[in-house]
């Protein structure tokens, strides 16, 4: 049996910080506690599809450690540019390979984007483990060089043209990457029934803290704010606690 509830608490660990998340109303029951209410059939699970897809890309960003941004693209004399699922299945060999040849634990999380054209494709997203004394070189476009932009140079020869840069703030970047995840991509990635991000096996995800109701209804601001809920990433959550009580074990 379930039970709709409002103004629930939800405090998450992300490595060093807590995400702390006020839902205006949940469903909750013996096997879900914590369910955000649904709109109406198609545009609800589009928004729930977008939203799910941005707090796992936005976790998985922040609770593992990364090296660099990368854009990563296809050379047309190399590649079709629009074949999404070769350019990821391809991918993937060439990551599993590369790992081996470099005796190094490349992890990765990446998103598609299509190109303006509406056609080709292309990859936003971070990655570490890269052998950066024999494959990271100086990039060739002057311009992005002197913005400490480098170049992966495996993947250049095998692919097409990639940048990097080299990572000065997770949380800033972390919340940048998301934003490559729209109902566009949703529409584009359904059409060729692709995922809307790609990550390496193993990736560490944050961890419940807390649950709990706040005492009064929602009257205070946080740095994001949607339409269901509102959170806030934190170093302590001690000062939040005497906002709200904690769920029983029973809830």
């Amino acid at each position: 049996m379930q039970t709709q509830k409002k103004n629930v608490v939800q405090v998450r660990k992300y490595t060093d910080y807590y995400k702390i998340t006020v839902c205006k109303s949940i469903i909750s029951g013996k096997r879900d506690k914590i369910k955000e209410v649904e709109k109406q059939e198609h545009e609800k699970k589009l928004e729930n599809n977008i939203s799910r897809a941005k707090r796992n890309v936005l976790e998985k960003s922040i609770c593992n450690q990364w090296d660099f941004f990368v854009t990563l693209t296809l050379d047309p004399e190399k590649y079709e540019r629009d074949d999404l699922k070769r350019f990821i299945k391809d991918l993937g060999q060439f990551i599993r390979d590369y790992r081996k040849k470099h005796t190094t634990d490349v992890k990765y999380l990446l998103i598609p984007e299509l190109h303006k054209d509406g056609k080709n494709w292309h990859m936003h997203g971070l990655i570490s483990g890269l052998d950066v004394n024999t494959d990271i070189e100086p990039h060739p476009i002057k311009r992005l060089r002197g913005k400490g932009y480098v170049n992966w140079v495996s993947y250049a020869k095998r692919f097409g043209f990639c940048s990097l840069g080299r990572i000065q703030d997770d949380i800033k970047v972390s919340m940048y990457i998301t934003k490559y995840i729209t109902k566009d991509l949703d529409h584009s990635v359904s059409e060729r029934n692709a995922k809307l991000y790609y990550c390496s096996r193993g990736l560490k995800t944050s961890e419940l803290i807390s649950e709990g109701c706040l005492y009064d209804a929602i009257d205070f601001e946080m740095a994001f704010e949607g339409r269901f809920s509102k959170s806030q990433f934190v170093d302590n959550y001690e000062f939040f606690k005497s906002y709200y009580k904690e769920y029983n074990d029973d809830i």
